[in-house]
């Protein structure tokens, strides 16, 4: 199906009714829907279409994984967590309609009356599994007092394999939070399926271990004697004690969190990654751990953010990335998110994600 029969087959004024609520402060916010070639569909408030803006937001509508549309958000109160919050679900829902749009086909006297089934029954579980597992992954974060937590995920296929979760842990002392960023080394149904199973056992393991070095061994037990899959997992556990911003953290195979101070010294990654999760019977891996002062701010990511590939073949890479966190140095937790999130896909144009993209950004307040 071409995405003009997507368009033609998208009731624009459904879409304005929906974007109608945005239009309340014209002066502060304006959010359009344009196509994958980036022409307009709907705006709202629909007179309205500045052109440069301080602020700008912007979040793919990928229904079955195809680059559909854009959500874009303009103005000041773009920048606003309940914003971005709104509209990022508001993308997900268009994601699920265009998915179930996509079931027709239009005729050929170009009406819609005549109905065809164009996906294979194997194609309508795929779609149905992935607004599933977008489901399992929370828009919301847990209200932590003091702190800003931000995440974007994106899967490259219908279902992926990267997970993550932000979580309060109930039964240790002060409540603190719980951390979890993880990739299957794989794409497709195997990844998963890998995923919907070690995501459990990870939460599980946080909440009773001793600190996430074992979490991650208690993981990877569990992994290898199950014989879950050939398939890897590289992750990251962590607490964070929010009464003195005190991290504890293990890396297994995943990639280098990444520490920005607030007080402008230099970005710093932090090392120490060990084996892969399900690779050795035995895994030994040592604790990092870092306190987070007022105004630095803790990146963790996968590598479909640095393996990103533009229309020319270049990668996003390592380097480009921390200048894109550099220029959003001395923002919050969700501007550091959204301009990683805003760069990679202006970095990619085009181009499908060659693998899931993932980002969380934690960070904590200044006090006033």
């Amino acid at each position: 199906m071409t995405n003009d029969d997507r368009v033609r087959l998208f009731d624009v004024g459904r879409i304005e009714a929906i974007l109608a609520p945005f239009a309340r402060d014209p002066d502060r916010l304006v959010v359009i829907l344009e196509d994958a070639a980036g022409q307009v569909i709907a705006a709202s408030p629909p007179s309205t279409l500045p052109g440069m803006a301080s602020v700008r937001r912007t979040w793919e509508v990928r229904p079955d994984g195809r680059l559909a549309g854009r959500l874009v958000a303009i103005g000041a109160a773009a920048a606003e967590p309940v914003v971005e919050s709104a509209i990022a679900a508001l993308a997900i829902s268009l994601e699920q309609v265009l998915e179930i749009e996509s079931h027709a086909v239009l005729a050929g006297d170009g009406s819609v009356g005549v109905v065809e089934r164009t996906r294979s029954g194997l194609d309508a579980d795929l779609a149905q599994a992935r607004v599933q597992q977008r489901r399992l992954v929370s828009l919301f974060a847990p209200d932590v007092p003091g702190y800003d937590l931000a995440s974007h995920y994106e899967a490259a296929r219908e279902i992926g394999g990267d997970f993550f979760e932000l979580f309060r842990l109930p039964h240790r002392r002060g409540h603190p939070l719980g951390i979890v960023i993880a990739d299957v080394t794989g794409k497709g149904i195997a990844a998963a399926l890998l995923m919907a199973f070690a995501r459990p056992v990870m939460h599980t393991a946080l909440g009773a271990a001793t600190g996430p070095a074992d979490a991650l061994v208690r993981t990877n037990r569990v992994l290898v004697e199950e014989h879950r899959s050939a398939l890897f997992i590289t992750a990251l556990c962590a607490t964070l004690d929010l009464s003195t911003g005190h991290v504890r953290m293990a890396n297994a195979g995943h990639e280098p969190p990444l520490l920005i101070p607030g007080d402008h010294d230099p970005i710093q990654q932090l090392a120490g990654a060990g084996a892969l999760l399900g690779m050795f019977a035995s895994l030994d891996l040592a604790e990092t751990e870092l306190d987070l002062r007022p105004g630095d701010v803790l990146v963790l990511y996968t590598d479909g953010v640095t393996d990103a590939v533009g229309p020319s073949g270049e990668r996003f890479g390592e380097p480009r990335l921390l200048a894109v966190i550099e220029a959003a140095r001395g923002g919050t937790a969700h501007d550091v998110m959204a301009s990683i999130r805003d760069a990679v896909a202006a970095f990619r144009q085009a181009v499908e994600p060659a693998d899931d993209v993932t980002v969380v950004a934690i960070g904590r307040q200044r006090t006033r």
